[in-house]
């Protein structure tokens, strides 16, 4: 009978990185991969963010010399209006100030690189570490003894048996499904469509440089940018429990016929070579990420961001995770369902469980605001009006006297805003627990000094009474409260549950 410490399901980026981390606490892991090799199935390319450099600054030097990769420093954002005319574009590349937060890098520095140039280096860094790797090799069932998971079954019937199953073995896993931990997602899945293009690799230098690229308003899609090519992809709409009920194709039509992205296109000398469609877990929540000798990762936990949907950090950081606690559940000759329920403990106290901290806020403000083309050209609206407040903008408007245009751009600001307030109790409301209360104080301290009443007060007595005279301010002025962390859900919230 074949029997290993760790057998894990799929050689992706969180499967492979769960199974170096298992090999390198010193257990006899093998992990499966249903391709040739890993990588092999194209799901095109991934956005690796600053937090890489941090979590994994290793994988993080070797994507700088993989073929495919461009440095990204900025996302550049474009909106375009219902006739698909590009009305405002800007980007976004960090602060010097957050320097101190990556050590001896600047501002946004990530990376963009395709999955079958990173998928091989993972699988071989977890080969190096002990792992054995196994491909073309589809795993179809789990092997169950008294409710708890024993091992897996290979397509062809060969079972092998486990003291943990590591399941990363993505959106639809099999795994879970088979064990009974939950059946499809149902209401939590996207469909994700992409193009991708090759393109002439200096023009690519000269008009993208190193950004990624997203579309906004009437036409919604991100591009990520790479060596010599990009892709381009939307998703956001949620599938039912039969996985039906919501085509993209109409959408990725939308941004194709942007004529500033053709125009890019037409600079770059872009072709486009293939088409990829990819389900994805988009979650307000993750599910249960454990069960009696198995544990979820990446996407078959749905675990990718609940904002932007992103999941290779996630995948890597939670195979991690999982892996170091099947190492401390083995070590304890326990590896029931009450014991694995330490991985979830772990994960949540950990970077990964504060990026889900706000998922139901994130899932719904993106499902209001940005895949909601009519509340997103409302937005558009406001925010061309808001720019033209500042003073490059006032400069260049020469319709009137420039006093004259700053007061007209003023007013149509305050018609547009009402129809804002609404929204802004539904999703931005919500996010208000998010400020740290030490950001709150400080706020305060500097409009202390204004009020002429308060302002021989101790910082002590300033922020009670401030705490009285505003309900809304007295979570965060609180002195057991958490400084640099958000408040707890339901801090905001008056009995009964109706919203201050």
């Amino acid at each position: 009978m074949e029997k290993w410490d760790v057998v894990v399901v799929g050689a992706g980026p969180g499967g492979s990185y769960a199974a170096k981390t298992a090999a390198e606490a010193g257990l006899r892991t093998v992990f499966f991969e249903r391709g040739r090799k890993p990588g092999e199935k194209n799901s095109s390319g991934c956005g690796l963010g600053q937090r890489w450099w941090r979590d994994f600054p290793e994988v993080m030097e070797a994507v700088t010399r993989m073929p495919s990769y461009r440095k990204v420093e900025m996302v550049v954002i474009n909106m375009v209006d219902e006739d698909l005319r590009l009305r405002f574009r800007c980007g976004t590349n960090g602060s010097d100030l957050c320097a101190g937060r990556f050590p001896n890098r600047k501002g946004m520095e990530g990376a963009s690189v395709y999955r079958m140039d990173l998928d091989p280096y993972l699988a071989e860094l977890a080969v190096k570490a002990g792992a054995e790797l196994r491909t073309s090799t589809l795993v179809t069932d789990v092997i169950m003894e008294n409710g708890q998971v024993k091992g897996v079954r290979t397509e062809r019937g060969e079972p092998v048996y486990a003291e943990v199953v590591i399941a990363a073995d993505g959106a639809m896993s099999t795994m879970a499904r088979r064990s009974g931990m939950r059946n499809r997602w149902g209401g939590g899945c996207t469909n994700v469509l992409q193009l991708d293009y090759a393109c002439d690799e200096e023009m690519m230098d000269d008009v993208i440089g190193d950004a990624e690229w997203c579309w906004f308003g009437g036409a919604v899609g991100y591009q990520v940018n790479f060596r010599s090519s990009f892709h381009i992809s939307v998703g956001g709409g949620w599938l039912d429990r039969d996985l039906k009920g919501y085509r993209r194709h109409d959408d990725l039509k939308s941004l194709i016929d942007v004529p500033a992205f053709q125009a890019m296109c037409r600079a770059v000398k872009a072709r486009p070579r293939e088409f990829q469609a990819h389900l994805l877990p988009w979650l307000k929540r993750p599910v249960k990420s454990y069960t009696g000798g198995m544990m979820l990762v990446g996407d078959a936990a749905g675990f990718p961001c609940p904002l932007e949907a992103e999941g290779v950090w996630h995948a890597c950081y939670s195979g991690k995770i999982a892996a170091e606690t099947a190492a401390w559940a083995i070590s304890r000759g326990d590896v029931s369902e009450n014991a694995l329920s330490e991985y979830e403990k772990r994960w949540k106290a950990s970077f990964l469980g504060k990026e889900h901290e706000f998922g139901e806020e994130f899932v719904d403000i993106w499902e209001g605001a940005i895949m909601n083309r009519e509340k997103a050209l409302e937005q558009l609206q406001l925010m061309l009006e808001f720019t033209m407040l500042q003073p490059f903008s006032i400069v260049f408007d020469w319709a009137d006297a420039h006093m004259d245009c700053f007061n007209h751009h003023l007013r149509h600001f305050l018609e547009l805003a009402p129809q804002f307030s609404d929204f802004g109790r539904t999703y931005l409301a919500p996010l208000a627990r998010g400020v740290w209360p030490s950001n709150v104080k400080r706020i305060l301290l500097m409009l202390k000094p204004r009020i002429p009443v308060l302002r021989n007060l101790s910082d002590r007595n300033y922020f009670r009474v401030m705490a009285r005279l505003f309900g809304q301010l007295a979570p965060f002025l609180d002195p057991t409260a958490e400084q640099d962390a958000p408040l707890p859900r339901g801090s905001l919230e008056k009995r009964g549950g109706e919203r201050r």
